[in-house]
């Protein structure tokens, strides 16, 4: 049984790196079921919908934009009136012009922890969200807790769908990476939670070992304080920072080792790109989804949190061995392909659907726009 009901997705401009990646596989997979989906950009979302067009999705992809958008978004939900509202983070303004259209049929997608940021618009569009979604989406079973911790989600209408990947075949050993040295790298958002400032400190603490090298790859709000700090530490000539990069593909074959120290990871895609990559990974062990997703993957090698002292022991073992954990990379792509490819996710959201319908069906029928 599935859900024949139109889908909105509604996701702010210019999302995250997790969402500009997985929302657009998530609505290709929906499509390819022959669902009748549309994606809806609040703001000229230039980076999402360029993820969209490469997955062919230009014919479902809208922006709304300007000061008339929350008047256009009034409109796009009159017109999707009985569709499923499936919203990605979405700013106060179009919280509330959704609460406001009373739809029965929202489902909020939560990809961060309920407590990260709270500015007092987010607090007011989690208040909205709380009062009028009907169903919650986490990420992960960390999110799941701190939603229902924090009141802003119930057990009973809460499902937890762990995010997934499109499932790449296996790569061939990169001749991009050097056999003389072995390089240590950062991929993501370069801003103080997702772990830059003790990647700066491990580097520190490794500098002075010659067969290592350093790369960043990212850009972010920490990014200058980062190459600041890196100075004043003595290492900035021993990191490449290069930015914000087109083809991410090759910057993972650079690497033998990425380091994801995030202090609360709401999922963690990048542990799943390290695995496809044929690249392991570094982390802490904490109560977070991050944690959740590399302690199901054996190249996932995990210290206790803010200790660099064991991280560093890590690498130097593994820069020493100089051997790629092939067994450990192989099961955990299988791992993947059978917990984690987009397919899956498709299916948990599917369910959610689901139960989103067997709710709303306890009230009268409002009128659906198919008709």
């Amino acid at each position: 049984m599935s859900s024949d009901r139109p889908i909105l997705h509604i996701v702010p401009s210019e999302p995250w790196g997790g969402i500009q990646a997985l929302l657009p596989m998530l609505v290709r997979e929906q499509v390819a079921q022959g669902k009748h989906v549309t994606l809806l950009c609040l703001g000229r979302g230039e980076r999402i919908r360029a993820a969209a067009a490469a997955y062919g999705l230009n014919a479902v992809t809208r922006s709304i934009a300007g000061p008339v958008a929350p008047f256009r978004l009034a409109l796009a939900l009159l017109g999707a009136r009985g569709a499923i509202v499936h919203t990605h983070c979405e700013p106060i303004w179009a919280a509330s012009v959704i609460a406001l259209s009373g739809t029965r049929r929202w489902i909020a997608h939560a990809h961060v922890y309920p407590d990260d940021e709270l500015t007092w618009k987010k607090r007011v569009s989690r208040r909205l969200q709380r009062e009028f979604a009907k169903r919650h989406i986490a990420i992960s079973h960390s999110i799941g807790r701190a939603l229902i911790a924090t009141g802003l989600a119930r057990a009973d209408t809460l499902d937890v769908v762990r995010n997934g990947v499109v499932i790449a075949p296996e790569t061939p050993p990169s001749d991009l990476r050097s056999a003389a040295v072995f390089t240590l790298g950062f991929v993501g958002r370069v801003v103080a939670e997702k772990g830059i400032f003790d990647f700066l400190d491990l580097v520190a603490m490794l500098a002075t070992d010659e067969r290592l090298a350093f790369a960043v790859y990212g850009e972010g709000a920490d990014l200058s304080e980062a190459r600041s700090r890196a100075a004043a530490l003595g290492i900035a000539h021993r990191i490449v920072f290069h930015g914000y990069v087109e083809d991410i593909a090759a910057a993972w074959d650079t690497l033998d080792l990425v380091a994801i120290f995030s202090h609360r990871e709401p999922f963690g895609l990048v542990f799943l790109e390290a695995v496809q990559r044929g690249v392991p990974s570094i982390s802490y062990a904490n109560d977070s989804g991050g944690s959740e997703v590399a302690a199901e993957l054996r190249s996932a090698y995990r210290v206790a949190p803010r200790d660099v002292a064991a991280a560093a022991a890590i690498v130097r073992d593994l820069a020493t061995s100089r051997a790629a954990p092939t067994e450990a990379l192989a099961h955990d792509r299988a791992t993947i392909a059978a917990h984690f490819d987009i397919a899956t996710m498709a299916r948990g959201v599917e369910a959610a659907y689901l139960r989103l319908e067997r709710g709303v069906s306890a009230t009268p029928a409002e009128p659906d726009a198919r008709r």
